[in-house]
C-alpha cells in the first residue's frame, strides 16, 4: 500500500473545502494548463516530417471550408425573376372542401341515427333521473337499439370494399 502524500489535497467535496484551498487548487490547475493560444491554420510538423493529422507534410491541403454567417447552399442572389419563380412554384391553393352533409340522403340518415340515438338515450336517462314522474315508454329502448343497428349496418354496407390504386388518400405522395 503506497504511503499517503502529505502534500495531497484532502478528498473533500468542493462544497466542504475552505475558500483559500479552492483558490489554490484553481491556480494550480491554471498553471498546469499553461498559456492558452488561438489555434493556427499552419500544420504542426511532427518528428518524422508529418503533420499532426498523420499525413505527409508535402501533401496538398484541401481548401478549408469557412462558412460565413447567412451563407449556405440554398442562399443565392435574390432577383425579381427568382422571386417570381419561387412564388409560382410555392403557391398552393387547397381544393374546395367537400360538403359536410353528403348528397346521399341514405348515408346522411345513417350518420344521424348512429350519432343521434346514443345522444338521445343519454339525454333520456338524465331527464328521467332529474324528473322521476316522467314516463318513457317501454318500447322506446328496443326501437332506439334497432335504429342504431340499422344506421350502423348502412354505414358498414356503404364502406368501400376495395382500395383504388389511383387513390392515395390524404397522405403525401413521394
Amino acid at each position: 500500500m503506497p504511503a499517503p502524500n502529505p502534500d495531497a489535497e484532502p478528498d473533500l467535496p468542493d462544497d466542504d473545502l475552505p475558500d483559500d484551498a479552492v483558490e489554490a487548487r484553481w491556480a494550480d490547475i491554471v498553471a498546469q494548463l499553461g498559456p492558452l493560444e488561438e489555434p493556427s491554420d499552419a500544420p504542426a510538423d511532427g518528428p518524422e516530417g508529418d503533420d499532426a493529422r498523420g499525413g505527409a507534410a508535402d501533401a496538398p491541403e484541401a481548401p478549408a471550408a469557412t462558412p460565413s454567417a447567412g451563407q449556405g447552399p440554398r442562399d443565392w442572389p435574390v432577383t425579381p425573376e427568382v422571386e417570381a419563380l419561387e412564388e409560382t412554384e410555392s403557391h398552393f391553393t387547397p381544393p374546395d372542401p367537400e360538403p359536410v352533409l353528403s348528397r346521399d340522403p341514405l348515408l346522411t340518415l345513417a350518420w344521424a341515427l348512429v350519432v343521434g340515438v346514443p345522444v338521445l338515450v343519454v339525454l333520456g336517462v338524465v331527464v328521467r333521473a332529474a324528473v322521476p314522474v316522467l314516463r318513457i315508454p317501454g318500447w322506446s329502448g328496443p326501437v332506439a337499439g334497432a335504429l342504431f343497428l340499422a344506421g350502423l349496418g348502412v354505414l358498414l354496407w356503404r364502406m368501400p370494399h376495395r382500395r383504388d390504386p389511383d387513390d392515395h388518400g390524404t397522405g403525401a405522395v413521394v
